[in-house]
């Protein structure tokens, strides 16, 4: 989510973040790490005496694997109570990642009412995944949360079946494999992986989300907004970190144009 954030706003959107960190050292670079890049954090808040959610992530020279050694930390999760509802109704786009689910539950449900576009990150099926669905606007979904709800089926299916849960468009990614798009009215995008050398792909679904949702705000088509998205990815992974090599706006056009993606402006 953080991530994703970042990517929109070094994109020049303007985003706020709402969550709970411990008031550990990962906690307090948590949030210096999102105010340097501008993103609104006024809405996270800390748990004392608690520890922060963190990764160490190993990253494979040649191929660019990677192992994730994640921890959940002791910082309780968000409840709907302390939602800032204001905050979600102003927004034209809220982002969900379905880890706190009543938090997450509730945020929808506010947007919903509000007329507020909702995005989901599926990474992996979680407890209350399945309450928020109906609640999601837009599903850009992993591989993996795919198939766990609609089993060994090829891209296309896995896409209508996820669509039957209410969203207006369905993406699922399959990494250097590229991505299936379907919206409501039956439209289909396959859209393929950039080709390039990666270094580090830690990051790479967050930044297509990020750039998923610029194209939302954007007012584009699906196919230009994951075509944007997938170029975002790309560039993504010019640098180790997850973070390091996230891409401005013009850097993201400029490589587009090296590919000659010409699009309509929708």
């Amino acid at each position: 989510m953080a991530t994703a954030l970042v990517t929109l706003a070094r994109l020049g959107i303007q985003t706020a973040f709402l969550g709970r960190v411990g008031d550990d050292l990962s906690g307090e670079e948590i949030r210096a790490g999102l105010e340097r890049e501008g993103v609104d954090c006024r809405g996270l808040l800390v748990d004392p005496g608690k520890t922060s959610q963190m990764a160490f992530i190993a990253v494979e020279k040649e191929t660019a694997r990677r192992t994730i050694f994640w921890t959940r930390g002791g910082a309780r999760p968000l409840v709907v109570e302390e939602l800032d509802g204001e905050l979600i109704r102003r927004a034209r786009v809220l982002h969900l990642d379905g880890l706190q689910d009543d938090a997450s539950v509730g945020a929808a449900r506010i947007a919903r009412d509000a007329g507020v576009v909702t995005v989901l990150d599926g990474g992996t099926v979680r407890e209350g995944t399945l309450e928020l669905l109906p609640f999601i606007d837009h599903l850009v979904a992993s591989e993996k949360f795919a198939r766990q709800l609609g089993g060994a089926e090829d891209a296309r299916t896995l896409c209508n079946t996820l669509l039957k849960y209410g969203a207006q468009a369905v993406t699922v990614t399959f990494g250097e494999n590229g991505s299936w798009t379907i919206d409501r009215k039956g439209e289909e995008h396959w859209q393929e992986a950039f080709p390039v050398k990666a270094i580090d792909t830690t990051g790479c679904g967050d930044v297509f989300h990020g750039g998923y949702i610029f194209g939302l705000l954007r007012g584009w088509l699906l196919p230009r907004t994951v075509r944007f998205a997938a170029a975002c990815a790309a560039l993504k992974t010019r640098a180790l970190g997850g973070r390091t090599a996230i891409p401005s706006l013009d850097e993201v056009e400029t490589f587009l144009s090296s590919f000659n993606c010409k699009v309509p402006e929708r």
